[in-house]
């Protein structure tokens, strides 16, 4: 029996199939198309199991016979299933904006406890007044009383991170996304933590979990290729600009002037290090023009 696979965010490959990977994502893309409408979670699993066998038929026929009898196998079959099942978050837009709308709701919200709460907005009300050293406690109070109260841990962090203090809170990101691992503030916040104490490869991990997540969010790609150029690395930084910039610009974003700005900048680096042909050649490669 297919086992359920929701939240079982990580992939593993089968290795029974020379090209398992690229099958497996074929049946997932099958899955995905077969089912409709999406009520709830336990709706979805049921869905999700009852397309499994008829995506992975569909994806058999055509299969080269060699792999048709590879699936005479009971075990093959289960196998990649499970697979394909585990790619549906990656591979099925609307079953990944499903998954992450009902978590947010479930971690993004108040407290079930009242003094948890008022701490809370006791200390949004000193960080909007600016004063954020007061803040602090309230907000250390609401996480005293209800440790897994993730809208607390992530103004903390916040709090933390406007005064300097990122050792801190990296901290509380991380006790955050504990919790809540898919939590967007967290990842970010905690991705310019990680950043401003020169920590890039941590950080560069955060923004690609955030793409992971939310591939239509330009703020990881951005955050990415911020990441490499501070690094020096100027050719992966680009391949990540550009993605960010074609996002804000079908967004129609006020934030396609950031990308301007650092694509420029980078453009006069690899111009002045006689190296401009890595810049056309990453800007043909993603449809960007170049003025």
């Amino acid at each position: 029996m297919i086992k359920k696979i929701f939240l079982v965010l990580s992939i593993s490959f089968s290795g029974f199939l020379l090209n398992a990977q690229d099958f497996n994502t074929k049946v997932a893309i099958e899955i995905c198309n077969c089912i409709d409408t999406i009520e709830n979670m336990d709706s979805l699993n049921a869905k999700a199991v009852r397309c499994a066998y008829a995506a992975l038929e569909i994806v058999l026929e055509t299969a080269s016979e060699e792999v048709q009898d590879i699936f005479s196998n009971d075990n093959a079959v289960e196998e990649s299933l499970t697979s394909a099942m585990k790619m549906l978050f990656s591979e099925c837009p609307k079953i990944r904006e499903f998954i992450l709308d009902d978590r947010a709701s479930r971690f993004y919200r108040m407290s079930d406890s009242e003094e948890a709460n008022k701490n809370y907005e006791d200390g949004n009300r000193l960080f909007k007044a600016g004063s954020l050293k007061e803040a602090l406690k309230p907000y250390k109070d609401a996480v005293r009383t209800d440790p897994q109260f993730v809208y607390a841990l992530d103004n903390l962090g916040l709090t933390y991170r406007k005064l300097g203090k990122n050792k801190k809170a990296v901290d509380c990101y991380k006790k955050s996304l504990m919790i809540y691992p898919e939590g967007s503030f967290a990842l970010q916040n905690l991705a310019v933590a990680y950043t401003s104490i020169n920590n890039y490869a941590q950080a560069i991990d955060c923004y690609e979990r955030l793409t992971f997540f939310y591939p239509d969010d330009a703020e990881g790609y951005y955050g990415t290729g911020r990441v490499f150029y501070l690094m020096g690395d100027y050719e992966n930084s680009l391949d990540y600009l550009f993605i960010a910039h074609k996002i804000y610009l079908n967004q129609k974003s006020d934030y396609v002037s950031d990308t301007e700005n650092l694509i420029s900048v980078i453009h006069d680096k690899l111009k002045n290090l006689n190296k401009l042909e890595i810049f056309n050649q990453k800007a043909r490669q993603y449809g960007i023009s170049v003025n």
